[in-house]
């Protein structure tokens, strides 16, 4: 008579981890695409630059004698000045549908994170270039500031990037955007 050893248990679970939760794998920021970098990394500096001279008006005198300046940042709203703060908001928002979907890919989003983000860069410029035209009388000693023309340049890029992400992974873009050319590799 011969004796065979019982069927092994299960395995033993994952030891858990500070919270109390089971461990979990660690983040490889390598399996990460650089162009992916990329639209982060604008996004943030968006955001960043909200904050600093998106508006500025000179009081000079004309005679030589400095009166003093003043600057707004994309958060000041009279005026019309609104649609900046509208566009970088869309444009960071975009950027924030990327991350989530990188970083957190448990959370469903309402559409494919790649559509998010090309759609929220492309309405972000959009409303950059609108931006332009849309507010009150400068005057000759007003105008928009380098963060504006930063954040513009910057969504125009990410705008770009973002579309080719989106045609690399093979997400579908709706209606006419479809036809759009492709960008890149």
């Amino acid at each position: 008579m011969t004796y065979d050893a019982p069927p092994p248990g299960p395995p033993p679970p994952p030891p858990p981890t500070a919270g109390g939760g089971p461990a979990r794998g660690s983040f490889d920021p390598s399996s990460v695409d650089r162009l992916d970098w990329a639209i982060l990394g604008i996004g943030f500096i968006v955001f960043v630059f909200s904050f600093f001279g998106y508006y500025s008006w000179d009081f000079g005198s004309g005679y030589g004698i400095d009166l003093g300046s003043v600057s707004w940042s994309a958060w000041h709203f009279d005026h019309g000045l609104f649609i900046a703060w509208f566009a970088m908001v869309v444009t960071v928002l975009g950027a924030a549908a990327l991350a989530i979907s990188l970083f957190v890919p448990t959370v469903t989003l309402p559409a494919p994170a790649r559509l998010l983000t090309f759609l929220g860069f492309a309405i972000g410029f959009v409303l950059y270039l609108i931006a332009i035209f849309a507010h009150s009388d400068f005057g000759p000693n007003g105008g928009h500031g380098f963060s504006f023309w930063v954040s513009l340049i910057l969504g125009g890029a990410g705008a770009v990037i973002a579309l080719m992400r989106a045609q690399q992974t093979g997400t579908e873009l709706p209606g006419r955007l479809s036809s759009l050319p492709r960008v890149g590799k």
